[in-house]
Order: structure tokens, then C-alpha cells, then sequence
């Protein structure tokens, strides 16, 4: 399809964020700045028209207008939610640093209870689900939070099946997310169920983000890694190697992208980062081989090839070496 003609089949789907006072910026901020990028790869992939949205947003409140965030700055929402009661396709509720009120009002409560039948999927960022416990949204349902309040949803709601260590969790039509920026990674995983796992991927690397996590993996994964502490070239290799695990990334080729000699490179490489350019080399690719395995069902050799393995063998000593499983194990307990 060519990027300047508009599409003719694209189905336009509405996404609403529930938000209240002293609810979280980031919650809200995170998620829809997910489905934003999602219009603009696909703008620029050609699947729609320059000008045009698959997804569009808005914030809905009790009442229109400011609403002030946990952090003091306040966003505006577009509508009522209760002139908000149709044509509603995803509709997240943010979550709060604290159990705040808005996490327990009745008004709220009956309006998700009558807009669950009418919406394709329900989302909880955050604390947000105990917004959808509290309503009854989440009874008998496998369901997780930040993991700082699980033992506090639990105790609260005994029909729950917590989750604690999900970076997020699916039950039916039923979202919930762990803290902060795992709600980033549902709405990835949800753009990933309408447009498959390549346009969630340009959304990822659009927004720099240096991992896309499964719903599977834990909230305490260690292999989150530091940027760069001082230097913004530093910062923006690192965003480049992420984005370009299969190039070729030997110290003297990334030493030459840097204009530096490779051993002064490599130098200021271990002092910003932490660690060798071959580690953190090796940890990307292991990244993106996991999230390949769990995306895709390409074979082991394609994977490993694709993430910048020389092998299957190669990727497989490197799955052992860091996870203790094989990529094939892995992809069986996760997928």
C-alpha cells in the first residue's frame, strides 16, 4: 500500500484512560504515548494514510477539565465518563502511588461494571487494578499489581489470583500490569495483538526503550541495564546497538562509530556503562533472542541469526550461561 493512500480496511479503535486525582503521571502517560507511536509506525510503514489514526485517545474523569496528578501537574480530560459509554474499544484505568480515593469511588466503580461488556479489552495500570477489584472485575481472575501492594490486594481480595512477580497478566478480556513502566509494556503487548509483534517492535525502538518485556518475565528482572552515566554518545550507541543486535559490533568497528581509538573506547565504554562492550553486546542479544523466542516461531538458527549469534550453538551456550535453560526450554515455559 502506498504511505499517501488511506486505508479502506483498517478498523478505527477508541482508547480511553480512566483517570482521577492523585493518580500516577507516568500510568497515564506511558500506555497512550505507546498507541501514539503506533499510529506514526504505521503512518510511516504505509498501512495508513499520513494523516490518518488507527488509534485514537482520550482521558475521561468524573468531570471534564483539570485533574491534578500525584506529582502536582495536572492533564486535562477530554469528557465525563458518563457521557463516555460507547464506541469505547481498550479501556485502562491508571494507577496511583498511593490507594488514594480515587481508587475507591462508587461512581467510578458502577461505570467500568456497565462499560465491561461493552469494551473489547479492560486494562488496569498499576495500582489501577484494585480500581477493577473493587468493582468486581477481577473476581476469580489471575490478576497482578505493583509488587509493593500484591500482599495487600490479596489479603483484600481472597477470590484473586495474584500474580506478584508478572510484569503483566491476561485473563480473558482482562488486563492488569505491575508497576510504573510495566504498563508501557502491556500496551505494547496489546499494539502486538492487533498489528503483530514487527510494528509493536518499531514502537519499542521509537520510544528507546530498551527492552520489551513478556507478560512472563519478572518484575525484578536483573537484565535491565544502565545507561550511559554522563555522556549522551555513550546514552545513543547503546540505543543504537539495542535497535541493531545482528551488526557487526566488535570494538573496533564501534570505536570507529565513536571516532575514539579502541582501547580509549573501550575505557570510557566500562566507566559510563559498567561493564565491557562484549558484555553488554552479549546481554542485548541475549534480550532480543528472548523476546524473538517468545514472539515469533522462527527456528533456532534464524533467531540466533537475527539477534547477531554466529550459531544456534552460540545463542544456546548463552541461554545456559546466563538463564540456566536452553532456548528451546525457554521458549516451551514461556510462549
Amino acid at each position: 500500500m502506498s504511505p499517501n493512500r488511506p486505508s479502506q480496511t483498517l478498523q478505527h479503535r477508541h482508547v480511553a484512560m480512566l483517570i482521577y486525582p492523585g493518580c500516577e503521571l507516568v500510568d497515564v502517560s506511558g500506555p497512550m504515548d505507546v498507541f501514539c507511536f503506533a499510529n506514526i509506525a504505521l503512518r510511516l510503514e504505509g498501512k495508513i494514510g499520513p494523516t490518518e489514526c488507527v488509534y485514537s485517545l482520550s482521558l475521561v474523569a468524573e468531570e471534564a477539565g483539570p485533574v491534578k496528578t500525584s506529582s502536582g501537574l495536572s492533564i486535562v480530560a477530554d469528557m465525563a465518563y458518563q457521557d463516555a459509554t460507547e464506541n469505547i474499544d481498550t479501556l485502562l484505568v491508571a494507577g496511583a502511588p498511593y490507594i488514594v480515593d480515587g481508587l475507591r469511588d462508587e461512581k467510578s466503580k458502577q461505570w467500568l461494571v456497565q462499560m465491561m461488556p461493552k469494551v473489547r479489552r479492560m486494562v488496569s495500570i498499576c495500582t489501577g487494578a484494585f480500581l477493577l477489584a473493587e468493582s468486581g472485575l477481577l473476581n476469580n481472575r489471575k490478576a497482578t499489581t505493583h509488587w509493593l501492594y500484591c500482599d495487600q490486594m490479596a489479603n483484600e481480595f481472597q477470590g484473586l489470583q495474584i500474580q506478584p512477580d508478572k510484569i503483566f497478566v491476561r485473563d480473558g478480556n482482562v488486563y492488569t500490569s505491575g508497576g510504573v513502566t510495566a504498563g508501557i509494556d502491556l500496551a505494547l503487548s496489546l499494539v502486538e495483538e492487533d498489528w503483530g509483534w514487527e510494528v509493536a517492535s518499531a514502537v519499542a525502538r521509537g520510544m528507546l526503550i530498551f527492552m520489551r518485556r513478556p507478560g512472563g518475565q519478572s518484575q525484578f528482572s536483573s537484565y535491565v541495564f544502565n545507561e550511559a552515566k554522563n555522556r549522551k554518545d555513550f546514552r545513543e550507541l547503546q540505543a543504537w546497538i539495542v535497535s541493531h543486535p545482528d551488526a557487526e559490533l566488535n570494538v573496533n568497528i564501534l570505536a570507529d562509530r565513536m571516532a575514539m581509538s579502541p582501547r580509549n573506547f573501550s575505557r570510557l565504554f566500562c566507566q559510563e556503562i559498567g561493564m565491557t562492550p562484549a558484555k553488554f553486546i552479549e546481554r542485548i542479544r541475549l534480550e532480543s533472542a528472548r523476546n524473538m523466542l517468545l514472539r515469533t516461531d522462527l527456528p533456532m538458527e534464524s533467531v540466533a541469526n537475527k539477534c547477531g549469534f554466529n550459531t544456534a550453538e552460540q545463542m544456546r551456550r548463552t541461554f545456559q550461561r546466563f538463564l540456566k535453560i536452553t532456548p528451546q526450554e525457554y521458549r516451551s515455559n514461556f510462549k
